[in-house]
């Protein structure tokens, strides 16, 4: 048997090989819908044979997306999506045998990549009532930490954190010589950014995407904002050319016509509300704070819920961890999908 590293070896990943694409699908925080249509077709439009036959070339969007965030060229790194931040934040500054602290459950990458890379994960957990306190992350914080991670908001439970409360964190991690990433992915469902961070403290780290609310998930576009002693280590373990000239130029135009993200936003804000106000008006049991995503206490088991909705061909997310067992999570979307998924959701909940 040939070598395998043993941290991967004993790595159990979930398998994303199954279709999707024939499903109304409201199980990974995607927009359903996508991009409008007659925007989508200006940007293809616009892609020529020798554009793609060329290597891409990031630098004009690295100096639009400075000028967007107020911030250098220099601080910041394009990645292949979250994911590939979340991998060049443990190949990089992932120390073996170190703590990484974080709130959960939560997203579930962190946690692969810090095995992956013989990290040890100190999990500070939600309680029923969905809540987390600050000290409680304060006090998982010491000498053995290396990372901290804060969603902001978090997924799937929604919660933002207080400018206060980030803060401190920052200065507990910074005296303990670790460091703190901030991921935003969620950023356009709850506006407070904390990207000023990164010019006030030195060990501070923001990871955004275009795959949620900016609507090209297929594209593979996100990035990393710090300090430029940072961002330039973290550009040693880049690939040399991590984005592919399709997932640019969408983000060029996206970031050039800010009415479309505006468009997006209501789109989801008003299905949302649609949403909400079904689970209200029918007495369900629901939680949600910010983010595109609401949870939702079924009244059968989840699991039943979930196989049930995938005969009618719509995709929810169910978790296993106790403190989510009993609830499914909705992506939301369109009035129009909203009302899709409602109907279906009421026959499968009430047959």
């Amino acid at each position: 048997m040939y070598y395998v590293n043993p941290n991967i070896k004993n790595l159990y990943r979930t398998s994303y090989n199954e279709s999707r694409k024939d499903y109304i699908r409201l199980d990974m925080n995607e927009n359903p819908e996508g991009l409008p249509v007659q925007f989508f077709e200006q940007v293809m439009g616009s892609i020529t044979p020798e554009y793609v036959a060329m290597y891409p070339e990031m630098t004009s969007l690295v100096e639009q997306l400075a000028g967007y965030l107020d911030c250098e060229p220099s601080s910041i790194c394009l990645t292949n999506g979250s994911d590939d931040a979340i991998r060049l934040l443990f190949e990089v500054f992932g120390e073996s045998g170190k703590k990484v602290v974080s709130v959960s459950p939560s997203f579930e990458m962190y946690s692969v990549y810090m095995k992956m890379y013989g990290m040890i994960h100190a999990p500070v957990i939600f309680n029923d009532d969905f809540e987390v306190s600050l000290d409680s992350v304060l006090d998982s914080i010491d000498r053995d930490t290396g990372i901290v991670v804060l969603l902001n908001p978090n997924s799937p439970i929604g919660s933002p954190w207080q400018e206060h409360e980030v803060r401190e964190i920052i200065k507990k991690a910074r005296e303990n010589c670790a460091l703190v990433v901030i991921d935003e992915a969620y950023h356009y469902f709850s506006p407070k950014t904390f990207i000023h961070c990164t010019n006030e403290y030195d060990n501070v780290l923001i990871f955004r995407t275009f795959s949620k609310m900016l609507s090209i998930a297929g594209c593979r576009i996100g990035y990393i904002i710090s300090n430029e002693e940072l961002v330039s280590e973290i550009k040693k373990a880049c690939s040399t050319y991590p984005v592919n000239c399709f997932a640019i130029k969408f983000a060029e135009k996206i970031l050039g016509n800010p009415q479309i993200i505006d468009a997006l936003t209501e789109i989801e804000r008003q299905g949302r509300e649609y949403l909400l106000d079904k689970l209200k008006k029918h007495s369900y049991e629901y939680h949600f704070n910010s983010g595109n995503y609401v949870l939702i206490k079924s009244k059968k088991d989840p699991k039943q819920i979930f196989s049930l909705l995938k005969e009618k061909n719509i995709l929810i997310k169910t978790y296993n961890q106790p403190v989510l067992a009993d609830w499914i999570r909705v992506t939301t979307g369109s009035i129009d999908v909203m009302h899709i998924f409602w109907e279906q959701f009421e026959s499968v909940e009430n047959g």
